[in-house]
């Protein structure tokens, strides 16, 4: 018996061992997904301390206290 697995986006058909590692969608619209979400975490960083490197806001609050 062959098991198939349907993406949640588009519908498509994919490999189920994608399915069995825990994906629910097809390779091309996890790149789109993944390429989006690469998109806004680059927008989500800033200085952690003064001459200190950029690091990743997870939260607002973060984001308040970023280089105090």
């Amino acid at each position: 018996m062959i098991k198939k697995a349907e993406c949640q986006n588009c519908g498509e058909p994919y490999n189920y061992k994608r399915k069995q590692l825990g994906y629910n969608t097809c390779l091309d619209c996890g790149n789109i997904d993944a390429m989006q979400e690469i998109l806004r975490k680059a927008t989500c960083v800033a200085p952690a301390f003064n001459k200190g490197g950029y690091t990743y806001i997870h939260s607002p609050q973060d984001a308040k206290d970023a280089g105090r």
